[in-house]
């Protein structure tokens, strides 16, 4: 509780530092992305030490050059350096939540599955919790699709913040009100749990 009291607090000084909001499409300054790295960094190395392959000196160095222009996700803000050492990150997605800014379009962070319905903002909420608990600055939970044929299922994906592993997808089931992921994987996930005809409507498929 300490911690995430204390990463609560970083946020609201990045925000209340800063001129003005980011709006819309407009990229972050240099500054905010660097004070967002900063704080994931910081968030991820007391929770997941075990996890951290890069060299925290070698990062420091990489973002204190200009950053790539990046583009705005459905996860926020991501960065890419192609010929990132392996002692430095090749991706970093920074949060909508610590930029302070909500684009009104946005790319997909991957286009693993199509089809579908929106989830609104509650569900997705929920979600999100049952998947990360309070480890909020680990992935964003991302494309929330209800399914059109038995919307009692949705799909959705994970998009890391940090390079520390591969983006997934899961499965997640409403039984009287309670939502439960009932999979969730990188590949063939939901196979003998999710009916085969709501697989088939994002284009999902289970070996034979």
């Amino acid at each position: 509780m300490k911690l995430r009291g204390l990463a609560l607090g970083a946020i609201l000084v990045l925000l209340l530092s800063s001129c003005a909001l980011a709006t819309g499409q407009e990229r972050p300054t240099d500054s905010k992305l660097r004070d967002g790295i900063n704080l994931l960094l910081t968030n991820f190395t007391a929770k997941h030490p075990q996890l951290q392959t890069w060299d925290l000196a070698a990062v420091k160095k990489q973002i204190s050059l200009p950053l790539p222009k990046g583009l705005a996700t459905e996860a926020g803000w991501t960065l890419e350096w192609p010929q990132a050492s392996t002692k430095e990150l090749s991706r970093v997605v920074i949060p909508w939540t610590i930029l302070g800014q909500y684009p009104n379009k946005f790319a997909l962070d991957s286009t693993r599955y199509s089809g579908g319905k929106n989830v609104p903002d509650s569900v997705a909420v929920e979600i999100r919790n049952i998947q990360l608990g309070s480890d909020d600055f680990f992935a964003g939970v991302v494309h929330l699709r209800y399914s059109t044929i038995n919307p009692a299922w949705l799909i959705f994906e994970t998009i890391p913040y940090l390079p520390v592993t591969d983006d997934a997808y899961g499965w997640a089931h409403v039984d009287q009100g309670k939502w439960k992921v009932i999979d969730f994987g990188t590949a063939i996930v939901g196979c003998g749990k999710v009916p085969q005809p709501i697989q088939n409507e994002f284009g999902m498929g289970c070996p034979a």
